[in-house]
């Protein structure tokens, strides 16, 4: 895609930068992808081993930027990475014009616009990409989340009962969806 090099976006209240995942972000990427994983317990990551993942996640990044519906964004600061968003589309036809998201932000970052940043870049590549629906699902008590979807233009659809399990505990999740029309 002709975006990939450029910023998508920046984070008014820093100077972290929004762009697609290269290749060259794998290391940098599999530290972030861990990181978030031991930080946050509302955010569904899974951990990636550094060595035998390598490889695996190159294979996905080039997949990706394949697929025409699927993506990988970074937050950085210099040349740290310090957030990620992905986007996740269907591979049936009647299916490809809608993606699944997901986005999350270390720890010492939080509240400096990223997030906010992270969903501009996504919903500017998805415009790009003839995306017509992003969606997510959020554990309903995460209030940061939902409050940062909200202003980025989502709404909730629906709960998902008991759809998510933390610390021994079923959660429900809002489905929540932003068209892009």
């Amino acid at each position: 895609m002709a975006i990939a090099a450029q910023p998508l976006a920046r984070s008014a209240r820093s100077s972290v930068g929004v762009r697609l995942a290269a290749e060259r972000d794998v290391p940098a990427l599999i530290a972030l992808i861990n990181r978030l994983a031991a930080e946050a317990s509302l955010l569904f990551v899974v951990p990636v081993d550094p060595e035998t993942g390598v490889e695996d996640l190159r294979q996905f990044l080039r997949a990706a930027a394949a697929s025409g519906n699927n993506a990988v964004l970074v937050a950085t600061e210099g040349d740290r990475l310090v957030g990620l968003a992905t986007a996740t589309g269907g591979v049936h036809p009647a299916k490809q014009s809608t993606i699944e998201i997901g986005i999350g932000v270390i720890e010492t970052h939080h509240g400096l616009g990223i997030g906010r940043a992270l969903m501009a870049g996504l919903e500017e590549w998805a415009r790009a990409a003839g995306i017509h629906r992003l969606q997510l699902p959020v554990v309903t008590t995460n209030e940061p989340a939902i409050a940062l979807y909200r202003k980025s233009g989502f709404t909730i659809e629906g709960t998902l009962r008991q759809s998510a399990r933390v610390s021994g505990r079923h959660l429900d999740q809002y489905m929540m969806a932003k068209l892009l029309v």
